[in-house]
């Protein structure tokens, strides 16, 4: 298949630096003949700076990356504009909507309701899709009415958090007041609990035809319970298919699309909610052999994106390089040495580029020595995410 196109082989990506997927896609684009550089809160990493060009922006100073947005798309030499996260996607829909460059490029009915987890719970559901019970709660009062009728354990959830950072599994009353008092301020909503087994499902999309599949059962995450995961088990179950299908061809969706389930006792895949974006766990997917960024370099490149393997062969690895990284964080020495040693942890991470191994190894040096510059970084990133006021 030839990669060459016409114009402009410059792509500038927008996300953050320690967020693996995005450094292993920037890699791909790189090997296929692009330019790539990259809007992000990190600096540039010398290890990387023979193939990504890095420039520093503030996600949280939103006005700021909006006009580097609008810069972009004025600019003959830079072909694709590609924002890796929600602050990134909300930012280019707000600067240019109407960019052929975009990628994603979504209608603003979609933007509105990707940005609510009430809005995709009742997205899924139109489309039948088994979503759990969930009610949006005004204040304490009405929050411990809902809990009632839902029952204990409840979930409750800030209405624009990503990555399991604003939900709070609620075993009782108490549990609810402090999970109001830590989600203050925002928008909260109160689901059922579903007991089971946490499972993901994600995929690429041509004009809301699935072409590429990765889906796992998350066995280990971090935060353990609601964050993303750090351990996987490759599978595709139809049914957990069947509803990533139905959400990406209802959403006419090109671009990378991933959703979280919760797999019941009896099987069923109840929706939690959908990332519009690359997710984590794509290493593992690449480590395995899927060619998961072939269809956007092919898309890129002004092709149609051929399929790819549907079928998952039985395979587990560690999401690379996140449980060491976590790890260091917490200062967890010992646990960090031991899981690095295990073969389940190399198992998970792509054979592309030692400066990507080179880039990972200082990013846990530096947050085992400074764990509190980072733990300042990513609330200053949530920031540019929450937008209650909806668009402008």
């Amino acid at each position: 298949m030839s990669l060459t196109a016409p114009g402009p082989r410059k792509v500038t990506l927008i996300g953050q630096m320690d967020w693996p997927q995005n450094l292993y896609l920037a890699r791909a684009l790189h090997d296929a003949g692009w330019q790539v550089h990259m809007l992000s809160d990190g600096r540039q990493p010398r290890e990387l700076a023979s193939w990504l060009k890095v420039e520093q922006v503030d996600f949280a100073d939103e006005q700021a990356l909006v006009a580097h947005v609008r810069r972009l798309e004025q600019d003959p030499s830079n072909r694709w504009i590609l924002p890796l996260d929600e602050a990134g996607i909300f930012a280019c829909h707000d600067a240019a909507p109407e960019s052929t460059k975009l990628v994603p490029r979504i209608k603003r009915v979609d933007l509105d309701m990707l940005q609510k987890k009430s809005g995709m719970a009742a997205f899924a559901r139109s489309l039948g899709v088994p979503t759990p019970e969930w009610e949006c709660v005004n204040d304490i009062h009405h929050a411990f009415a809902v809990a009632e009728r839902l029952g204990y354990p409840a979930v409750l959830k800030g209405e624009w958090g990503h990555a399991g950072n604003q939900v709070v599994i609620c075993q009782d009353g108490a549990a609810l007041r402090a999970g109001l008092k830590k989600l203050e301020g925002q928008r909260t909503l109160l689901q059922r609990h579903i007991r089971g087994a946490s499972w993901a499902c994600g995929g690429f999309f041509h004009r809301g035809a699935l072409t590429h599949l990765h889906g796992y059962e998350i066995v280990q995450q971090q935060p353990v319970g609601s964050g993303p995961a750090s351990f996987v088990r490759h599978e595709h179950p139809p049914e957990m298919v069947e509803s990533l299908t139905k959400l990406g061809a209802a959403l006419e969706w090109s671009g990378y699309m991933q959703v979280d389930f919760i797999r019941d006792e009896k099987g069923t895949f109840w929706f939690l909610e959908i990332n519009p974006r690359p997710w984590g766990s794509m290493t593992a997917a690449l480590a395995s052999g899927n060619p998961i960024f072939a269809p956007l370099v092919a898309l890129l490149a002004g092709q149609t994106p051929s399929c790819g393997p549907q079928e998952a062969r039985e395979w587990s690895a560690c999401v690379f390089p996140k449980p060491v990284l976590g790890l260091a964080r917490e200062h967890r020495g010992a646990e960090m040495l031991m899981t690095a040693l295990k073969p389940s942890f190399w198992r998970g991470a792509p054979r592309t580029d030692l400066s990507l191994m080179l880039y990972f190894a200082k990013l846990m040096y530096w947050d085992w020595r400074r764990p509190n510059e980072r733990a300042q970084r990513v609330p200053q990133h949530q920031r540019g995410i929450v937008r209650p006021e909806g668009f402008t």
